[in-house]
């Protein structure tokens, strides 16, 4: 039976810290006074986002501020822009209609939350689905979409992928169209202003479901997670994202006396430090005259693979651990990438092969196995055939990295020794810009009503 050895933990860094914002000098007693107002109403938390951030003009796609804009993070939900993207270039064609109708799958019904829950066989219109999609971010939705345009996930990830390639997005890759984590799934904050600003250019026919403050669903009205909408009276766009591993992070549009700006915010620490953030930013925009300016695609994206992205889980989810595989899940052929001593090295090593040039391509399971009689955590990938395996092992043991095939009878071993471990836990609305707020909330309560 294959069981790896424990051996030696790698060292792996990631950076993390202050944003570095590229102010010009004479404005900088401006932005003071800004920072300043900001911090004593309240508004702004002690620190800034842990991830990259990008102040844009998206009709002229120049740039007026930017901090490690072309660096790595987890898209989270704004993966829905491309998906978004991609069902208006099938309504341009004709290929969907606003009122065809939509079967929902059971793959489809399994999303977690974000989630409208529409039962397994029922239909909804596109027109429905895209609110729900941009306006309430629903999770369930965007695989009724994507199923409805291409026949499967497989098909459409492949092309979000090649309109990324297309659109010069070098530093994305898409796995799925709604956004959850997944060590492949990656973006940059230049990328993402690349593709906010070719939907606002390309389709302004629907910027309305980007500015749409609730979706009706009978006596319900469901707020647009996007709270910057009620926060900044010129904010008119775009689209929130949020999973444990990005932390929060946001797309945001504002017009003010006709010029129209936008900001990315990645690795905020709540929903309302992000919406701070992306004001903050646009309101300095504004203050700024119009001047010729570097463009997007100056910024240069980071190598895919040279950095691993900050993992923002022990800041936003500190008492989620690392979701371990479910013995139910383990399957086909596999590589293992090592043995480590816990379930969060082990997840960092997976993260960083996987973002390898013979990772991104693999179209298995990456995963966290824990290892029977206290062997500790595999880095593993399965769901392969055995030609792929030992050919992703060639490749890999060609960039020097560690690699071991795994034949189906070693992951049945491991599914009868090891018991599953115990559910994560979901958060029950985990794009709420008060996650954290209502959590400390309850805790208060409970404590009260015990005295």
């Amino acid at each position: 039976m294959w069981l790896p050895q424990i051996g030696p933990i790698p060292v792996m860094t990631e950076r993390l810290g202050p944003i570095r914002l590229t102010w010009s000098r004479p404005l900088l007693p401006t932005l003071r006074r800004i920072l300043l107002a900001l911090v004593l109403m309240g508004m702004v938390p002690p620190a800034f986002a842990a991830g990259p951030t990008l102040l844009f003009d998206p009709a002229t796609q120049e740039v007026i501020s930017q901090d490690r804009a072309g660096e790595p993070w987890y898209p989270a939900s704004i993966t829905k822009l491309m998906t978004g993207y991609i069902i208006f270039q099938k309504l341009k064609s004709g290929q969907l209609k606003l009122d065809q109708k939509l079967p929902v799958s059971e793959l489809a019904h399994s999303q977690p939350p974000s989630k409208i829950g529409v039962p397994v066989g029922q239909t909804v219109s596109v027109d429905f689905a895209l609110q729900a999609l941009l306006v309430y971010s629903a999770n369930d939705m965007a695989y009724v979409l994507a199923e409805g345009a291409d026949g499967s996930i497989s098909a459409f990830a492949a092309e979000m992928n090649a309109q990324a390639q297309k659109l010069g997005m070098t530093g994305s890759h898409f796995v799925n169209p709604n956004g959850l984590f997944d060590h492949r799934h990656i973006t940059t904050a230049r990328d993402i202003a690349i593709l906010a600003s070719t939907i606002l250019r390309e389709f302004p026919e629907y910027d309305h479901y980007f500015s749409q403050p609730f979706l009706s669903i009978g006596k319900r009205r469901l707020s647009n997670r996007n709270s910057l909408l009620r926060q900044m009276k010129e904010s008119d766009g775009m689209k929130t994202g949020f999973v444990c591993n990005s932390g929060f992070n946001l797309v945001a549009t504002a017009t003010h006396d006709g010029r129209r700006l936008a900001s990315v915010i990645f690795g905020a620490n709540s929903g309302k430090h992000r919406v701070d953030l992306a004001e903050m930013l646009l309101t300095d925009g504004f203050s700024r005259p119009v001047a010729a300016r570097s463009k997007l695609q100056s910024i240069p994206n980071v190598q895919t693979g040279s950095i691993v992205p900050t993992d923002m889980t022990s800041q936003v989810c500190k008492q989620k651990p690392v979701t371990l595989a479910m013995s139910k899940s383990l399957g086909g052929w596999g590589i293992s990438f090592g043995n480590y001593e816990n379930s969060s090295t082990a997840d960092m090593a997976l993260r960083g092969r996987m973002l390898s040039a013979s990772g991104m391509q693999l179209s298995g399971t990456p995963g966290v196995i824990r290892l029977p009689e206290e062997m500790g955590f595999a880095a593993a990938m399965w769901n392969l055939d055995k030609p792929t395996s030992e050919a992703a092992c060639e490749r890999y043991h060609a960039e020097k990295a560690p690699c071991e095939v795994i034949p189906p009878e070693a992951f049945a071993k491991i599914a009868a020794l090891v018991p599953d471990p115990a559910p994560s836990p979901i958060m029950a609305d985990p794009e709420n810009d008060n996650v954290k707020k209502s959590g400390k909330k309850k805790s208060t309560a409970k404590k009260k009503k015990k005295n």
